[in-house]
């Protein structure tokens, strides 16, 4: 028989729900201006890469985790929509990725799709996001 004495084991972390929630949305580049023709281009793209990301583009509940403040996205979001591809799309079509985080607070930023590829953190005046990559998929959402 072996015995163990003063072992001591990890604490769980805590994790909280919020009353908020974290959107992707893929939308046309607010600096270019288009023809009506491009813009239906970017519609029919949009649409498919929607269409392609699914849960990408669901509202996905945040959590606090550990004792701090840092609100990040709840669930991972599944390997449907390559990286790549979709900087890809966005850069032939004038794309951004705007990040939502919606509830008791609201904060938005749009990345380009260099920023994307990048995996850079995203900012504006209303809101940081760090976007969560594994591989060539995007993830999760921290906000900053």
């Amino acid at each position: 028989m072996i015995i163990i004495e003063n072992m001591s084991f990890p604490k769980a972390t805590k994790i909280s729900r919020t009353n908020q929630h974290f959107l992707l949305q893929i939308k046309p580049d607010p600096t270019m201006k288009l023809s009506q023709t491009q813009e239906l281009a970017q519609t029919d793209v949009i649409n498919q890469i929607h269409k392609a990301g699914k849960d990408l583009f669901k509202p996905n509940g945040a959590v606090k985790v550990g004792g701090n403040d840092q609100v990040k996205s709840g669930e991972l979001y599944g390997r449907t929509v390559k990286i790549s591809e979709m900087a890809d799309a966005m850069e032939r079509y004038n794309l951004v990725l705007q990040v939502n985080l919606s509830g008791d607070e609201r904060q938005v930023a749009m990345a380009t799709a260099n920023e994307l590829r990048a995996g850079a953190n995203i900012s504006s005046d209303t809101g940081s996001f760090s976007l969560v990559k594994s591989g060539n998929y995007l993830r999760g959402i921290d906000s900053l």
